[in-house]
């Protein structure tokens, strides 16, 4: 990954300027495709003037947040020098610079695995650089930093409104400036059939050891599975029978195929299902034969954040993180008396958690739906091709949007962003457990989460009664630890506090028959045996083992900004709830519920982040660079919106360019049925979303199920079941 420093000196130049466009207070200057747009900023009112390489106005392509009453208003339209026309020459050159620019690779040699009913299935992994920051994004929060400067607000009777992207690379093979946005990369694994001989001989070529990655990703598209009926000119892949897989989080890596989601049979899970049962079709009702299993950027193996990565590309954040323990002064490296240093180190470390907080922003759903559609221009149009009229492949064969999308749990708020922020959306879209609770306040958000967690934990009681003793007894004991100079430290180095193994309650939202045995085993095994007091070993690296938080903690970073939908600062949602619960009604206050005479059981927590992860539970999200950050991450209150009404419907009633069917739960802990119910009324964003509620599955459906919640939800989408009834 980039020094990130580099991209900071990026941005201030505007890599989406045509050569040296300055943004100032009197005019900014950005180019998209072959067009030019010039907004005028003068006295705070704003006008907007597009125009083609011959001056002429013409429809705005380049996407941008504003409102439906706009605060930029369009002004009658003025003349503007003209840029001259890229060759035939130069274009052809923009484009081979684009593909090597994507630099996609397929890492390993790819492997073949059994499946049902005598098949045999191919699992290629691939990796393709980003762009860290899209370019309509650039635009926006340039846009939104003018609006904070100036103190201009969205009205209460304005409704934010998102322009969506036409095409997500548009820029990059018009743009010379823009090829120089520094990447991540994303990774993602295609899961596919291999149906006769022509695809057996092709993964038997890919396997080829001496193939380097780059060449293996080229190979791969010269002969493919037998997706386009013999027409050997066009691409290998046809991205209206690929189905795209987001899931949930934030923070955490896609399952991966075979041994995080079973292909045995088509009923052994919703993959299988899609790939085997025939059930499941595109639009135009033939079979998808790929699924894409994306590890959205950040997570898994994409440019993956850890504390570790953290401290690679933003060391001053972490400079007062060294302590005495390390023999080492903080800071004497710089000289003069401790005050100065002190001082020096606070301004570094200041300046470091601005850049690391911008870099963060850039990991949310806005930017994720952004690198899924660059992945599916790189899988439709591998070779960018510039014909001798000057027209590149995927200008003239229109769009070619996925032919299916399903979004489990943050998977579901992604497609929401999807269906906001993409001109032309996936054609078929599936939620499951993922409904945004889109025009709640985050606090909202919370407060309703709390009651909920309350209720599964009184059904986790109610199928584990000898637990309430148990969990009373650990709790005292923690409490115990936590108020002497003896706390119970993790193999992990963090401090095992009562509300740290409260937090076990995440996994409540699963079946009970799995995720409340599991739960059930941890608290069991607290003691080295039933008559003893001692914390066991066990217990210890079973916590661990569960709270992945260390591991994972762009979970812990970004969890409250996936409700951050514009201006607002989340500001530990989660806590402030809880402590309004607990002064309102002491059934929340484990303190209290823990000791032997109270007659309440001791309440899990849910699935929320807290101030108090950085202060020592955790150890690697602890100290004064990953504190800093949290909290700063809190106090954000200039997100750019997620989420845009107009938009959705749309995609979704007025063009109809995607059908859309979704699984409510609902008893679902994790995503608020009411207000998922609320979205998908008559005259709603979500109107044309078919819902399927059920009280059958708790927010694991789709991993207890998948195969027939996926079959209901095709059939739903393609009206050929009467659901609703």
């Amino acid at each position: 990954m980039v020094s990130y420093l580099r991209h900071r000196a990026l941005i201030a130049v505007f890599s989406l300027t045509t050569r040296a466009c300055a943004f100032s207070s009197s005019a900014v200057a950005l180019t998209g495709r072959h067009h030019k747009t010039l907004i005028s900023i003068r006295g705070g009112a704003t006008s907007i003037q597009n125009s083609n390489i011959n001056g002429e106005e013409e429809e705005l392509r380049t996407g941008w947040l504003h409102n439906t009453q706009p605060k930029y208003a369009a002004s009658p339209s003025s003349s503007s020098s003209s840029s001259a026309p890229l060759s035939l020459a130069m274009k052809r050159l923009m484009a081979d610079k684009m593909q090597k620019y994507r630099n996609h690779r397929i890492i390993n040699p790819p492997a073949a695995h059994p499946c049902g009913d005598a098949n045999r299935i191919m699992v290629t992994e691939h990796k393709i650089s980003i762009p860290l920051t899209h370019p309509d994004l650039q635009v926006a929060m340039m846009m939104n930093k003018e609006d904070q400067q100036s103190g201009t607000t969205t009205n209460e009777n304005e409704q934010r409104r998102i322009v969506p992207v036409n095409r997500i690379d548009a820029a990059f093979l018009t743009n010379n400036d823009a090829l120089n946005e520094p990447t991540i990369d994303v990774y993602f694994t295609i899961t596919e059939l291999l149906s006769n001989t022509q695809d057996e001989a092709h993964f038997q070529a890919l396997q080829n050891p001496n193939l380097s990655p780059s060449q293996r990703a080229a190979l791969y598209f010269q002969k493919g599975s037998n997706d386009n009926d013999g027409d050997d000119s066009s691409s290998s892949v046809d991205p209206s029978r690929m189905m795209l897989y987001l899931q949930g989080g934030p923070g955490f890596g896609c399952a991966a195929p075979i041994s995080g989601l079973s292909l045995a049979s088509s009923s052994s899970s919703w993959a299988a299902a899609v790939l085997l049962s025939g059930k499941v079709t595109n639009a135009d009702g033939k079979s998808f034969q790929r699924i894409v299993l994306m590890d959205q950027r950040g997570t898994g193996k994409s440019s993956a954040i850890c504390k570790q990565q953290l401290v690679k590309m933003f060391p001053d954040l972490f400079l007062l993180d060294k302590t005495e323990k390390e023999g080492k002064v903080v800071g004497e490296e710089f000289g003069g008396d401790s005050d100065a240093r002190m001082m020096l180190l606070q301004a570094r470390q200041q300046k470091a958690l601005k850049e690391a907080t911008d870099y963060l922003s850039l990991f949310r759903a806005d930017s994720i739906v952004r690198d899924a559609e660059w992945i599916r221009e790189a899988l439709t149009n591998p070779f960018p091709y510039v014909d001798d009229d000057g027209n590149d492949a995927a200008s003239v064969n229109g769009p070619q949007p996925w032919g299916g999308a399903l979004g489990q749990s943050f998977g579901g708020f992604c497609l929401m962003t999807y269906l906001s922020s993409i001109q032309n959306p996936p054609e078929l879209m599936y939620f499951t457990g993922g409904i945004a609770p889109m025009n709640t306040p985050v606090r909202e958000v919370y407060d309703r989460l709390w009651l909920r967690v309350r209720e599964r934990s009184w059904k986790y009681y109610e199928q584990y009664p000898g637990d309430v003793a148990l969990v009373k007894k650990i709790v005292r004991k923690l409490l115990a630890h936590e108020n002497s100079a003896d706390p119970i430290i993790l193999p992990s180095g963090g401090i095992l506090t009562a509300r740290r193994f409260l937090q076990i309650g995440l996994a409540l939202g699963g079946s009970p028959g799995s995720s409340f045995a599991n739960i059930h085993s941890v608290i069991n095994s607290a003691f080295v045996d039933e008559d003893s007091d001692e914390i066991s070993n066990a217990f210890l690296k079973r916590i661990d083992y569960e709270q992945s938080f260390d591991d994972a903690p762009l979970y812990f970073l970004l969890h409250e900004s996936i409700y951050a939908d514009g201006e607002g600062a989340t500001q530990w949602a989660a806590n402030q709830s809880y402590e309004g619960h607990v002064q309102a009604n002491p059934e929340f206050d484990y303190r209290v519920t823990c000791q032997e005479d109270n007659s309440n059981p001791t309440l899990f927590f849910g699935e929320m982040v807290f101030p108090f992860m950085a202060h020592g539970d955790f150890s690697e999200l602890s100290n004064s660079g990953m504190r800093m950050l949290s909290e700063a991450l809190a106090e954000k209150s200039d997100w750019l919106p997620l989420f845009c009404e107009a938009n959705m419907r749309a995609a979704l009633v007025d063009k109809k360019k995607s059908r859309a069917a979704a699984a409510c739960y609902y008893d679902d802990m994790y995503v608020d049925f009411e207000c998922a119910m609320k979205l998908v009324q008559r005259g709603c964003p979500l109107e044309g979303v078919k819902v399927y509620v059920t009280n059958e599955y708790q927010h694991s459906g789709l991993r207890d199920d998948g195969a027939n919640v996926i079959n209901k939800l095709a059939a739903m989408s393609k009206n050929r079941l009467h659901v609703p009834s």
